[in-house]
């Protein structure tokens, strides 16, 4: 409601002239590496409104940039403070952050070439992304997809 995610999105313009495919994996990548400093929720909840403005803005389906950047947001595989399972296999005194980080750059790399074959391939037929939606034009101040399944879950809400 404040309009920050209009405005970052719109300091995101420069990333129209990328081809949406890179873009998607210039998303993945990021966020795979923020994610490893915070936790994994706090960081698409930050991130997802500024992405479907910026999908908004490059008049491309927000699923196509949303979708990758929330799986990417899982790929937190280097370093011991990105999950509670890395901070275990550290605390074994097994492992050093070194040996974390060259595995977990392979596999973050990986990941990111992953989820970006299977958006441009599958899940373009999937989640029809081929076509820009009905409830993301320009006009709509917000990027939420309407509530099809339960139409009246909206106004219960609005008198709570």
């Amino acid at each position: 409601e404040s309009g920050l995610a209009s405005w970052i999105g719109g300091h995101l313009q420069p990333l129209a002239e990328v081809p949406p495919a890179v873009a998607v994996m210039l998303i993945t990548a990021f966020l795979a590496c923020f994610t490893e400093f915070a936790s994994n929720t706090a960081t698409i909840i930050i991130f997802l409104p500024v992405i479907a403005e910026l999908a908004i803005r490059v008049s491309v389906n927000p699923l196509y940039f949303m979708i990758p950047a929330t799986v990417g947001c899982s790929y937190a595989f280097m370093l011991p403070v990105s999950t509670p399972p890395n901070s275990i296999a550290f605390a074994s005194g097994h492992l050093m952050v070194k040996d974390m980080v060259k595995t977990g750059i392979v596999m973050n790399i990986l990941g990111i070439l992953s989820v970006s074959l299977a958006m441009n391939t599958w899940g373009i037929a999937m989640f029809n992304l081929s076509s820009y939606p009905e409830w993301a034009h320009a006009g709509n101040n917000s990027a939420v997809i309407p509530n099809i399944h339960f139409p009246s879950l909206k106004s219960i809400n609005t008198t709570l």
